[in-house]
C-alpha cells in the first residue's frame, strides 16, 4: 500500500492550508493510500478539540477515515494547548520531528509540506 505524509506547519486559519490538507488526506484515502499528517510550529493550533468550521469537521473526517493524525507536544505546550484541548485520536508526540523523519525516510512514497 501507497503512503502519503503530510507536514503542516501553518496555522488552520490560513485556508489554503487547511483546504489542501483535507483535499489531499480526503482523495488519498479514497484511493487506499495510507495518509499520515504531521502537525508541526503552528500547525498544532489545527489539534485543538472542538473547531467550528472547515477544519474542526474536517479533522474528525480524517480521523474517522483512518488519517493518523500526530503533533508536537513541544508546539502545543509553547501555544498552552494541554493534552485534555486535543482532539481525541490525534498522536501527541514528544519526537516529533524524530518520526516524521524516520517515516519519510522509511515508509513514505510521497511527502507534503507547506
Amino acid at each position: 500500500m501507497k503512503r502519503i505524509c503530510l507536514l503542516i506547519t501553518k496555522p488552520p486559519h490560513d485556508d489554503e492550508s487547511a483546504n489542501r490538507m483535507c483535499g489531499i488526506s480526503k482523495l488519498a484515502r479514497q484511493k487506499e493510500m495510507e495518509v499520515a499528517v504531521y502537525l508541526l510550529g503552528d500547525g498544532v493550533l489545527c489539534a485543538k478539540k472542538n473547531q467550528k468550521g472547515f477544519v474542526g469537521q474536517n479533522i474528525k473526517e480524517a480521523l474517522e477515515n483512518g488519517v493518523d493524525i500526530k503533533a508536537s507536544e513541544n508546539d502545543l505546550h509553547a501555544r498552552a494547548i494541554p493534552h485534555e484541548q486535543v482532539e481525541s485520536g490525534i498522536t501527541v508526540l514528544g519526537d516529533l520531528e524524530e518520526a516524521f523523519l524516520e517515516d519519510i525516510m522509511e515508509k513514505a512514497d510521497r511527502v507534503i509540506s507547506w
